[in-house]
């Protein structure tokens, strides 16, 4: 059973963020129906936590930490890495050896990753503290599998990946 506290809720939220790619694959389908998972399961936490994260449903007040909270998470979902989307690694790692550039090209593609990870951290770290601010008296609430499941949200249904062809698209 997942508990979900504020920071479970802002993982939700960049799950279901129209620029996510967590968890999609090439299939069309199959990213679509994750997509209708995780937005169901962003509804149901929306309503357990008693926000909508939206600007028109964004108290006044709120609306400018709103626009920042919108803005980290676009922010976050841009970090990459190097090389991502290589279908062929082995072919690259040979020809980086071939120029003789392979050990300078790991040790910049290492710092790169880590400067990522840390960059990652922060935003999370940013975009849970905004959240607190959005959910006021409700910043230390937590919900379970079982009180999504309650309002009809089941958090363990989404699409199996072996049930469709992943590789439809190429």
């Amino acid at each position: 059973m997942t508990t979900y506290d504020r920071r479970a809720f802002v993982e939700a939220y960049l799950d279901a963020h129209p620029k996510s790619q967590r968890g999609h694959y090439a299939s069309n389908a199959h990213s679509a129906a994750l997509r209708e998972h995780q937005l169901r399961v962003l509804g149901g936490l929306q309503e357990l936590f008693g926000v909508v994260l939206d600007s028109g449903s964004v108290p006044q007040e709120h609306v400018g930490l709103f626009v920042l909270f919108r803005g980290t998470a676009s922010s976050l979902l841009a970090i990459t890495s190097p090389g991502e989307g290589a279908a062929e690694a082995g072919l690259l790692y040979r020809q980086l050896a071939a120029a003789g550039v392979d050990e300078q090209v790991h040790a910049g593609l290492a710092r790169i990753i880590e400067c990522n990870e840390q960059s990652r951290a922060a935003h999370l770290d940013v975009m849970e503290t905004l959240l607190a601010v959005l959910l006021g008296d409700r910043a230390d609430a937590t919900f379970t599998s079982a009180d999504l499941a309650a309002i009809g949200v089941d958090d363990t249904a989404g699409p199996n990946p072996a049930d469709y062809d992943l590789w439809e698209d190429y």
